[in-house]
């Protein structure tokens, strides 16, 4: 696929150069005073790339990166994928056990990571996950529960013995000066679009991570694709909270972002007061933020209505937010860590037409998509319920160590367990995952479609909707919501304001009003909905 911002198909490095000629000494990315432009990005992620290759790291390698949102994590991005090594993208909410599995699943042979980032000490996470680093001091690793793992870089104050020395230290790395600006340029032109790029883990609420492969290809074509359903202009600030190891911080913020001129900006952390510092002090210019989190920034007391004139819209999901059309008239977007963000969206000057209220628009060019029936696999007509399945250009490699049959049907398309319709018009409507939905009486009900009339009500912030064994209709319906900044949710009206818009079978039983430390979340302010229903059940329990 071509675009403006590179011509012929695309690859990571390719990319990276092309925004370094257009965009220059512009900023590329910002955490509070630590900063760097496009320019500084490509030199110092060259520096970095001669002494990765200097440590016997070649074309397919994994390099695990592990740093918070800032210079040093897109540095050693772009340092690992323009030499044709596979970025394995690590979580900085991982714990101990966590880091142990995606390390050793991932093939891990480099690792380069922060010393501390947001409290965590990433030496003593390190020491727990592999206890065989204690006390080593060898010039390379060899470990039986990390048997791929060999060099270690870590910017702790005082590196420990296990590590080769700071993540800096690599652009000195002995023989890196062999590595000539010639022979990087070389290696550079062997990566082709279908090599792989990155291992992108997914943020499951069940089960251990997925390990999702994405080629250069995917990924730079579908950033530069999705440049056009973003307003990001030259000298923009995006500012997010979402993690780059993520598809919503990579895709949707930097690479888009970047493909216009735009810088990434993270908050020093994630609260609202360093949100709003960002807005006002650093100079925001626009914000991508889950629900949650813009709710936490929307009720901080210091919050006010010129905050948000500060800001512009970025997509066409932010229409309703800054006055621009109603809520009814303003599209939400569907993608997976498997489709590297969203196969359905709208372009920022499409609002929803009448009778398309809660769609989540239509398909991205060169994404194909098609309803089918999950019990025979038969392609269902227009307009008719059924599973999602999609395939196209910016869809995954497949499952890292998964057999493709695994991955994809004998016709390419990946089944994405989302119960969808597409209408007549090619606009989605999302009912929520194959294996959320709820039977009651005999009867399904799709949680979605009762989470998006209640998060519409006056003073809801976000609601959960899940199905409690009962002993009567199978499961009943009960629903979870936040309340806003002063808001008095009352049980009562929001039943009777569903039952106008419901059938009385998908209108929850039970309607409770938590605080957001009473929802528990996954790392990507998932509702875990399993650890929630049994809180819901024993909560219930006790008041008979």
């Amino acid at each position: 696929m071509s675009d403006e911002f590179v011509t012929g198909q695309p690859t990571l490095p390719a990319l990276l150069q092309a925004q370094t000629a257009r965009w220059g000494d512009r900023l590329m990315v910002q955490v509070g005073d630590d900063m760097a432009s496009f320019r500084e990005v490509e030199a110092r992620s060259a520096a970095i790339a001669r002494g990765l290759l200097a440590s016997g790291v070649g074309k397919g390698e994994k390099v695990g990166v592990l740093f918070g949102n800032g210079p040093d994590w897109v540095v050693a991005f772009y340092a690992a994928v323009r030499i044709g090594a596979v970025a394995v993208l690590l979580s900085t909410f991982a714990k101990p056990r966590e880091l142990a599995y995606t390390i050793r699943f991932g093939d891990v042979r480099t690792l380069v990571a922060c010393g501390r980032f947001l409290g965590a000490d990433y030496v003593a996470r390190l020491e727990e996950a592999f206890p065989e680093l204690v006390g080593k001091a060898e010039p390379e690793l060899v470990m039986a529960s990390a048997p791929l793992l060999r060099h270690i870089w870590i910017d702790a104050d005082a590196p420990p013995t296990w590590a080769k020395g700071r993540f800096g230290d690599l652009a000195e790395a002995p023989g890196a000066a062999r590595f000539t600006p010639q022979i990087l340029t070389a290696i550079e032109a062997e990566v082709t679009p279908s090599d792989p790029s990155l291992i992108i883990f997914t943020s499951g609420t069940t089960s251990d991570p997925k390990a999702v492969l994405h080629s250069h290809g995917s990924v730079a074509a579908h950033g530069q694709m999705l440049a056009r359903y973003m307003t990001f202009a030259p000298g923009d600030k995006g500012l997010t909270t979402m993690p780059l190891f993520w598809v919503g911080g990579l895709i949707m913020v930097m690479l888009s972002g970047n493909c216009r001129g735009a810088a990434f900006l993270a908050p020093r952390s994630p609260s609202a007061e360093d949100m709003l510092r960002a807005i006002r002090e650093e100079g925001a210019s626009t914000l991508q933020l889950w629900a949650s989190q813009m709710g936490a920034l929307m009720n901080h007391p210091n919050w006010t209505p010129e905050d948000l004139k500060r800001l512009r819209p970025t997509s066409a999901q932010q229409l309703a937010l800054f006055g621009l059309a109603t809520p009814e008239q303003t599209p939400n977007s569907l993608g997976m860590s498997e489709s590297m963000g969203p196969h359905s969206k709208e372009l920022f000057d499409n609002p929803l037409p009448l009778g398309k209220a809660g769609s989540f628009g239509r398909g991205v060019p060169g994404v194909e998509r098609k309803i089918i029936d999950p019990a025979t696999g038969a392609t269902l007509p227009t307009g008719v319920e059924g599973e999602l399945c999609i395939r196209g250009y910016s869809l995954m490699i497949g499952y890292y160590k998964k057999d493709r049959l695994e991955s994809f049907d004998a016709d390419g398309w990946f089944h994405t367990g989302d119960f969808c319709v597409i209408d007549e018009d090619g606009y989605l409507f999302f009912n929520g995952r194959r294996n959320e939905m709820i039977k009651t009486a005999g009867a399904n009900v799709a949680p979605r479609e009762v989470e998006l009339l209640l998060a519409a009500m006056p003073g809801v912030v976000e609601a959960a909707v899940l199905g409690l064994p009962d002993a009567r209709l199978g499961e009943m319906v009960c629903a979870v919501v936040l309340p806003g900044l002063g808001a008095n949710l009352d049980e009562a009206s929001l039943k009777a304001a569903l039952k106008k818009e419901l059938a009385d079978y998908k209108v929850p039983k039970r309607i409770l009003v938590l605080s957001p430390d009473d929802v528990p979340r996954t790392d990507s302010e998932k509702v875990k909905k399993p650890v929630l229903a049994k809180l819901l059940a024993e909560r219930l329990a006790a008041e008979g």
